[in-house]
């Protein structure tokens, strides 16, 4: 039969590597994001490009000492059916990752894909990671998406392995406490009254 002591050393040790873990888990806090229904936080010291338009929500985030990037796409109408959403992810979300593919091509690197998951907001994402190797230096980019509120979100991790391991917790942050406000119902005209 095991000591008391010897359990207590076995606690000790399970109770170490527990905080050990949580200190390693991103912070929920950051600054935030908030703009037409879409919402995140993102740690200090990153900074983003807003390259919206009518048809899309994107943000590219990096540090100056980095060359990881996270990108976020968020497709702006409505996804009501999954004919929509297939549709959404073939012309989106597939053309994308060729295009991303081909890039590394035309660069020399020799991308190899392989299938990847996640989560985005909560919800199941699918995806790719394409790994390459541009003058010798290993990299990646992940590509996740998912439906979150009917809109279609793309999320992107790129760049050198060594970056990109280092903006993990960026990552897991943004993919974390991410959106989507339910659209505002439009307002209905008063009814007028019937004169009698």
């Amino acid at each position: 039969m095991k000591s008391p002591a010897h359990a207590f050393l076995v606690f000790a040790m399970l109770l170490c590597c527990g905080l050990s873990v949580a200190a390693q888990a991103p912070p929920a806090e950051g600054k935030p994001f908030t703009k037409d229904g879409l919402s995140f936080n993102y740690p200090a010291g990153w900074a983003f490009n807003d390259t919206s338009n009518a048809d899309a929500q994107q943000m590219t985030f990096g540090r100056t000492d980095s060359d990881a990037q996270i990108t976020v796409f968020v497709f702006r109408t409505p996804l009501t059916t999954p004919e929509r959403i297939a549709e959404a992810r073939k012309v989106l979300v597939d053309k994308y990752i060729a295009s991303t593919t081909k890039s590394f091509e035309q660069a020399g690197a020799h991308p190899q894909s392989a299938p990847g998951s996640s989560e985005i907001a909560g919800v199941a994402a699918e995806g790719v990671k394409i790994k390459a190797s541009l003058d010798g230096v290993p990299g990646v980019a992940e590509i996740y998406s998912a439906v979150v509120g009917q809109r279609l979100v793309v999320l992107t991790l790129l760049g050198p392995d060594r970056a990109v391991t280092k903006a993990v917790p960026a990552w897991d942050m943004i993919r974390g406490t991410l959106k989507i406000a339910a659209p505002e119902p439009k307002a209905q005209p008063a009814a007028s009254p019937k004169s009698q």
